[in-house]
């Protein structure tokens, strides 16, 4: 199933006002993300939403209720060759798996606990400081901050 997730848009960024994640409904009435969001922040892959039906029946995320311990980092590439398998070979040896929005070359990672967080930080800003992309922390622990 898809939940959508209303967005805040800065100078028209994203092009979109919201965002569709696909999810499994739990027992509960919740439902777990099964992706990793390219444009929503503070909720990472696994994470369990609380949702609302709108008129029409589209399921709005409302909140978090459970953090699986994953985390969403986001790099928008200027690299025009071979971008997304590229890129996420470097980061695969790190645990860190992705997925490519090759219209706006923006990849979102997804970070849990088998990554190497510490090493996958490090090649994020050096990336950075070379010019190869820019990098958003969307959905990051407070152990990530303090690295």
């Amino acid at each position: 199933m898809k939940v959508r997730v209303l967005l805040d848009q800065e100078d028209g960024w994203p092009d979109t006002e919201s965002e569709g994640l696909w999810a499994l409904p739990l027992i509960s009435g919740d439902y777990r993300l099964e992706n990793t969001p390219f444009f929503a922040f503070g909720m990472s892959n696994g994470d369990e939403v609380a949702v609302s039906s709108d008129a029409d029946g589209v399921l709005w995320v409302s909140g978090v209720v459970w953090r699986r311990g994953r985390m969403t980092v986001r790099i928008i590439t200027s690299d025009r060759d071979d971008w997304l398998e590229g890129i996420l070979a470097e980061f695969a040896p790190l645990g860190v798996t992705g997925e490519g929005f090759q219209q706006f070359r923006l990849l979102s990672f997804d970070l849990g606990p088998e990554s190497d967080v510490p090493a996958a930080k490090r090649l994020l800003a050096h990336g950075a400081a070379s010019g190869r992309w820019e990098y958003e922390e969307a959905d990051v622990s407070d152990a990530w901050l303090a690295l």
